[in-house]
């Protein structure tokens, strides 16, 4: 019975936090009027999501954050990486039995900030193309256009034969 217990414990602790998670991230995107944000802020709520996203899929879902500390302070705008992890999750992983793994990346090139997000899920069709990018991501290379115009790109590409990567190109920008 001890056993019994100390499982419901530990779910119960896992539902709680993912309430408190779930509370924090609605409260961000509807109190954030900000257009612009630290990468480290950006990144700590993408880690909120994931945090939710983990307690859905558990051990199937793999997650991992290459982004050098010196990129930490570098502005970004604000909900940028969680509809692109999402759309890696919801196209690229949840419907695999053995899930798949979330790479989220960033890098910079003379004066341009590159964030990518790469899932291990299946690649593109060969006309993929030809079909839409769909509602998010047409939104989000829409939100690019208005703030950056030109100096902004939203990319997406197959990744060999398995994967698929998104690279957001940003013009650098220090947090002051």
């Amino acid at each position: 019975m001890v056993h019994l217990d100390g499982l419901r414990d530990e779910r119960k602790a896992a539902a709680v936090n993912m309430i408190v998670g779930l509370s924090e991230i609605l409260r961000r995107s509807s109190q954030n009027h900000k257009p612009g944000v630290t990468l480290a802020e950006e990144v700590e709520y993408l880690q909120r999501y994931i945090d939710i996203q983990k307690v859905r899929f558990g051990e199937r879902l793999g997650y991992s954050v290459d982004i050098p500390e010196m990129l930490m302070n570098k502005r970004v705008p604000s909900l940028l990486l969680q509809p692109l992890v999402e759309n890696a999750i919801k196209h690229g992983l949840a419907e695999r039995v053995a899930g798949g793994e979330i790479r989220v990346a960033a890098t910079t090139t003379d004066a341009t900030l590159s964030l990518s997000v790469y899932n291990d899920g299946p690649a593109f069709p060969a006309d993929w193309e030809s079909k839409s990018d769909g509602v998010g991501l047409e939104n989000l290379r829409t939100r690019l256009q208005i703030m950056y115009g030109d100096a902004a790109n939203l990319s997406v590409r197959s990744v060999a034969d398995c994967g698929v990567e998104v690279v957001v190109t940003l013009p650098l920008a220090d947090s002051t």
